[in-house]
């Protein structure tokens, strides 16, 4: 059967590195050995593996790098599952935007660079190493890891063993699980959990496939794959979930919902709310973080603009009234209440809050969960608390005409209320409760601040890059003349601090008081333009306006504003 010649072979050949029948013996010798080809050569002594190197990076275009003098901390070890940097013999060194360096022997062996692109969904640029210089830096990393991985789980133990599972959980847990078998499982679970902390995810989420499974972090707002457990642990790792969070471990025919609570060091706890969905493969799991460490508390840590600050704080002052608070899902909008509630929270007024859940534990305010099995929803909790002589009510979010009109009413009777909706600005807030069934007499009387939010990724600032665009589509962006003499736009590079050129989150903001005017628009029935209108003629910064003020000072990039704005 003829061997034809790939492309490093043929190019080995052309140089006379090879003769052409020793290059066609070693492709057929490396085939039947099921070991890579530029290994074979090596391990065979046909040729020096710094000739390799320079033939193989002449032949695919492609940089060469003397991996011996390359920092292995700097390699991103979290890209790539271990696995397969012990399989293929190869380095995930740097990263730049969506971009991952790798450092490999064989750059043409394209089923490996295609196994890489998969697994991380980056692009991939190759870097040539010399093989044995490289196999000896992939040995050190590996053994790196292995120290690392040791300590991480020594960590693990250490920090998460205070997991708060009652003695019938443990029982259940000891009879559903063989403990010897799962420590291996509960050591990579608690190391999980501990990445997540320290990378500050919001989000965990653990998801079956037909011939895999992986693991993902939503970090400021983006999911980033972070390994990919072996597919046999779907059901173990499901259960250990499950009875962590007190869910019925049997049932996994429904969505079940659930909670974990983990003590730290230095009496950090953090609440993780879980959630089972049965899908074709098995269940998934999502894990929500409720970090109030993190939580970005005190009206200055919000990023407002000095007047949007003043119209808070005015609405704050008011012994009646209604504040919401509107945008998307994990937009910081329960960040943005308690920042408010945290300056009103002092021994001389009453606070109550009803939350789904509560997110954020703050000593001298009574908080309440719903409850819905039990009964106790947003409605009937509103009503306990008329009845538990408030000054301020808060209310995670208005769902239904009947919670809306609670609220309302609370406002109306020398309540001060503050709430949520999942609205896209402020002109639509009022659209949408009047389209629930409140009249619009009675939003024009109670309402006295809206704020509409988003929330952005913050530029990194070890590797933002200054870039220069055209005045006219600066223009076209909605930047004023008047901006564009000290206007200096960055975008995202990605580093080794940040991945993908952003670290952190930053808010746009449209904070729009309930004036007058905009009170006589609203109690005449405008719909939701002729409100937005109104806004604008007052003056209102509105939500892209804000966002470009933030891509004006550096803080984030114009692609950012655009995808959110």
């Amino acid at each position: 059967m003829p061997v034809f010649l790939g492309g490093l072979a043929r190019r080995l050949v052309s140089d006379k590195l090879l003769e052409e029948p020793q290059a066609i013996a070693a492709t057929h010798s490396a085939k039947s050995q099921s070991v890579p080809f530029v290994a074979h050569i090596v391990a065979t002594g046909l040729l020096d593996e710094r000739s390799i190197a320079i033939a193989a990076a002449d032949e695919f275009g492609v940089p060469m790098l003397d991996i011996a003098a390359f920092d292995l901390q700097n390699c991103q070890d979290k890209l790539i599952d271990i696995s397969l940097i012990r399989r293929h013999r190869i380095l995930p060194l740097t990263t730049r935007a969506n971009s991952l360096s790798l450092a490999t022997s064989d750059p043409g062996n394209i089923a490996v660079i295609n196994e890489i692109k998969f697994h991380t969904g980056m692009n991939i640029e190759v870097i040539v190493a010399e093989e044995e210089k490289l196999n000896a830096a992939v040995d050190e990393f590996l053994l790196r890891q292995e120290k690392s991985y040791s300590t991480i789980a020594s960590m693990a133990n250490a920090d998460l063993d205070n997991i708060e599972i009652d003695s019938t959980q443990r029982e259940e847990l000891d009879e559903q699980l063989n403990t010897a078998d799962e420590t291996p499982l509960v050591r990579f679970i608690n190391s999980l959990l501990l990445d997540a902390f320290k990378m500050g995810a919001s989000d965990i989420h653990f998801e079956p496939y037909e011939k895999t499974y992986r693991v993902r972090f939503r970090i400021d707002g983006v999911l980033h794959e972070i390994t990919r457990p072996p597919i046999r642990l779907t059901g173990r790792l499901a259960s250990r979930l499950k009875v962590m969070a007190q869910i019925d471990i049997s049932e996994k025919r429904v969505p079940q919902d659930g909670r974990i609570r983990i003590k730290l060091p230095q009496n950090h706890t953090v609440d993780l709310r879980v959630n089972t969905l049965p899908t074709l493969w098995g269940e998934k799991i999502v894990l929500r973080v409720l970090d109030s460490h993190n939580a970005p508390l005190g009206i200055d840590m919000l990023g407002l603009e000095k007047t949007q600050k003043e119209h808070y704080l005015n609405a704050l002052q008011n012994p009646q009234g209604l504040i919401l608070v509107t945008g998307a899902t994990g937009s910081g909008k329960t960040a943005t209440l308690y920042s408010g509630l945290s300056i009103l929270n002092t021994s001389e007024r009453n606070i109550s809050t009803v939350e789904d859940p509560v997110e954020i534990n703050m000593t001298g305010i009574n908080q309440v969960s719903i409850n819905t099995k039990a009964g106790l929803g947003f409605a009937s909790s509103l009503r306990a608390f008329l009845r538990q002589d408030p000054d301020i009510i808060m209310v995670g979010e208005i769902r239904d005409l009947e919670t809306a009109e609670i609220a309302i009413r609370a406002a109306q009777t020398g309540h001060l209320v503050l709430s949520t909706l999942h609205t896209l600005n402020a002109a639509a807030t009022i659209s949408r409760l009047v389209s629930m069934g409140i009249p619009a007499f009675n939003l024009a009387s109670t309402v006295s601040l809206i704020i509409a939010q988003r929330l952005a990724r913050k530029l990194c600032s070890h590797c933002k890059e200054s870039i220069d665009i055209p005045e006219n589509i600066l223009i076209e962006e909605g930047f004023s003349k008047q901006q564009l003499p000290r206007l200096q736009l960055y975008r995202a590079v990605g580093c080794d601090h940040c991945r993908e050129g952003y670290r952190g989150r930053i808010g746009f903001y449209e904070v729009v008081p309930i004036t007058a005017t905009l009170s006589s628009t609203i109690m005449s029935n405008s719909d939701s333009i002729q409100i937005a209108n109104q806004i604008k003629a007052e003056g209102i910064l509105s939500l892209r306006e804000s966002a470009l003020l933030k891509v004006g000072l550096g803080l984030t990039s114009l692609d950012e504003a655009n995808r959110l704005t």
